[in-house]
């Protein structure tokens, strides 16, 4: 099935618009649901030495698989002997779940066949997987599962560009997520910043919220040292960037 560019734009723009984990699953499943793949997860993959779920769940960048797989899967300790990440480990290129089989430890094989059982309960019965490298030497895999995986070979590169867009998107999100905690704006910043991007001077700002035109500088100002902008136009597109106001 060829990949039009029109159906490209479409799936990459709304990745491209996507503002929660489970924009990102929509945006990217709205394509991969015709090979049977209609629920995803992305993450990094765990340390050896992280085996508690609350230090796994830290890895998660976009959780969207049945709710209440992702608790299980944690709470068991499933990433240490799961055959699916042991493959992303040594080899890059996209893959199905079912060719992950070889990897699995001869000691790890029960506790295997009982995480694949499990899975199944929760409609992933098959699924697909993009493993990518980051800049930073991180491995990120991108996991879609489904009741069916009917991915032809031809479809594996189409869906590997597709979600290492998605997986991109997904980083970008959690990043404009911790810049927005990290920057703790006041109300009254980001009262200043939301006119400051409308336009309006000091003077303005001050003669709306009622504040004194001092005032007003001094919470942009303060709003600029917490955004890291060395003016005000950048301190008002790194807070349209990161989500801060709209």
């Amino acid at each position: 099935m060829a990949l039009s560019l029109d159906q490209t734009y479409d799936v990459i723009g709304k990745l491209s618009r996507a503002v929660t984990s489970q924009d990102i699953c929509d945006g990217l499943t709205s394509f991969t649901g015709r090979y049977g793949l209609t629920s995803m997860i992305t993450a990094s993959l765990p340390a050896a030495h992280e085996h508690k779920a609350k230090a796994q769940k830290r890895h998660l960048l976009v959780s969207a698989f049945p709710p209440g797989w992702m608790d299980r899967y944690l709470a068991q300790d499933y990433a240490h002997i799961d055959p699916v990440v042991r493959r992303c480990k040594h080899d890059l290129s996209p893959f199905l779940w079912s060719e992950s089989a070889s990897f699995t430890r001869a000691e790890d094989s029960a506790v295997a066949d009982r995480m694949f059982g499990e899975a199944r309960e929760f409609n992933l019965k098959a699924g697909f997987v993009v493993p990518m490298i980051t800049l930073d030497g991180h491995i990120v895999a991108l996991s879609l599962g489904g009741e069916a995986a009917e991915v032809p070979p031809a479809a594996h590169g189409m869906i590997g560009m597709i979600s290492a867009f998605a997986i991109c998107r997904a980083i970008e999100l959690r990043d404009r997520e911790g810049r927005r905690r990290r920057s703790k704006l006041t109300e009254r910043e980001t009262e200043c910043l939301k006119w400051a991007a409308e336009g309006k001077t000091e003077w303005e700002i001050s003669e709306i919220l009622k504040i004194s035109e001092h005032t007003s500088d001094k919470h942009l100002s303060n709003a600029r040292r917490k955004l890291g902008a060395a003016n005000r136009a950048q301190a008002v597109a790194n807070a349209i960037r990161w989500g801060l106001i709209s």
